[in-house]
């Protein structure tokens, strides 16, 4: 019976811990999905008294919310050009500052001959294959870069699943295609774990073949003074948070 006591009030006195804390509501890339337990955790442990609270989407999508009124503190983008347009409309307390560089991989499920890099996608043993829209996700706009530039893009479009994120991007490379253009940093997710074995399910894709994916964040405008921001946006340039996202395949600034 004490033991029960004891655990209940264990539970109690860490529930109010973290009812406590202040909470940063942080609008993120989707991308970010699978990084984002270990970066709270890090920037907890950093900061006890905040919490950071993750909504995800594709960048060009949050933009469009943040424009319209969406009450986010912070912005993560999968790019520095969505951030800028709220910048350069004065929706924000300063300027874009890059916290991630993103990488591309192509990932099967499939036995397909990765040998063959890009060109795979012409071989009539694939069928469909996924990528995310590049109007709104920045890593669906690398994709489509790099198969223009390989020359294979007009050949295999009919081919394409367009999804809305990259996280449903995975889902259909998981799911229903026989391939697909994700992050690099999905890798790290449950789902992804068993085709984690590079030349035989995914490789990366030639970083020649697209620009740079630079991830740049904002505080968005009457959220500076906040402390909780302040202390999260310090927290994304940090050596700690640096060390989150290498562990997620990202580079560094």
């Amino acid at each position: 019976m004490r033991k029960a006591t004891a655990t209940c009030l264990g539970l109690i006195l860490c529930l109010s811990a973290i009812a406590a804390q202040e909470k940063v509501s942080i609008a993120a890339a989707a991308n970010i999905s699978s990084v984002a337990p270990a970066l709270s955790e890090s920037f907890a442990k950093k900061y006890p008294a905040y919490r950071a609270e993750f909504t995800f989407g594709a960048s060009g999508a949050l933009v469009t919310q943040l424009m319209n009124g969406a009450p986010f503190q912070v912005f993560l983008s999968a790019d520095t050009s969505f951030p800028q347009k709220l910048v350069d409309a004065g929706e924000t307390e300063g300027p874009v500052k890059v916290y991630a560089v993103g990488a591309l991989i192509f990932l099967t499920t499939k036995k397909l001959d990765l040998s063959k890099g890009l060109a795979v996608l012409a071989d009539p043993s694939v069928a469909q294959f996924a990528n995310c829209n590049p109007e709104t996700a920045p890593y669906g706009r690398a994709a489509q870069e790099a198969l223009r530039k390989a020359g294979l893009f007009d050949e295999v479009k009919s081919k394409l699943v367009l999804a809305q994120t990259v996280t449903q991007a995975l889902q259909f490379t998981l799911t229903s295609a026989d391939a697909g253009f994700v992050n690099k940093s999905a890798l790290y997710s449950k789902e992804v774990r068993p085709y984690d074995k590079e030349g035989e399910y995914w490789f990366a894709v030639d970083p020649s073949l697209y620009s740079p994916i630079e991830q740049g964040f904002v505080v968005m405008k009457g959220s500076g003074a906040d402390p909780a921001v302040s202390a999260f946006a310090r927290f994304l340039t940090s050596p700690e948070a640096l060390a989150v996202f290498a562990s997620f395949g990202y580079g560094s600034p």
